[in-house]
């Protein structure tokens, strides 16, 4: 089903051609926030980057984008000390965990006030969010590491605000909601802040 909508979304973008349509990158630093239970239990709040190629459609707002991007977030000292604690029985161990987060998106989006200083934008993508847990234990006497891997389908709700810097560069400040579905099912919000230029 997943594979289905993407593809659907990117023949979308190959088949609109107009004269208007033109190109933008966006490029942002983000701050993360682990919003659904286990996550945020068991992880601090993260870093990350993001990268995405717009296009822009017509003269009304309306565009579409890729979005792909990197996401971090460390285990809390409380969590690696349980899991420290639940395999003392041969040796002691401490514990370092990191969570990845890999987002790759497709985008419908839309811009009020097009042509002002200040414009806001929505935006809702989906797609692929590929996710990754690593796990380092070292002991005294032995040391291990173990990777987790999950592919799950992913939504991306999305609104942000820009303005205006010089010809054809924006600043930008953005908010969105990450939900993934599957086995692995998760959810954090983003803050991000960056620029936009007409490429």
């Amino acid at each position: 089903m997943a594979q289905k909508i993407t593809l659907s979304f990117v023949l979308l973008l190959l088949m609109t051609s107009t004269t208007f349509g033109q190109y933008s990158m966006e490029i942002t630093a983000g701050y993360n926030i682990p919003i659904s239970t286990d996550f945020k239990g068991h992880f601090q709040n993260g870093y990350g980057g993001n990268m995405e190629i717009i296009y822009d459609i017509n003269e009304s707002g309306l565009a579409v984008s890729v979005l792909f991007g990197l996401n971090g977030f460390s285990a809390q000292k409380s969590y690696e000390e349980e899991l420290a604690e639940n395999n003392s029985t041969l040796f002691n161990y401490d514990y370092k965990i990191n969570y990845y987060s890999f987002p790759l998106l497709l985008q419908a989006k839309y811009t009020l006030f097009n042509e002002k200083e200040f414009q806001l934008t929505g935006g809702f993508g989906l797609g692929m969010e590929f996710m990754e847990q690593k796990e380092k234990q070292t002991g005294e006497f032995t040391s291990d590491y173990r990777k987790e891997k999950f592919n799950e389908f992913a939504i991306y709700p999305n609104i942000g605000l820009s303005y205006h810097l010089a010809e054809g560069i924006n600043a930008v400040l953005k908010s969105g909601f990450h939900q993934t579905f599957g086995k692995k099912s998760l959810s954090y919000i983003d803050l991000r802040l960056g620029i936009i230029y007409k490429i």
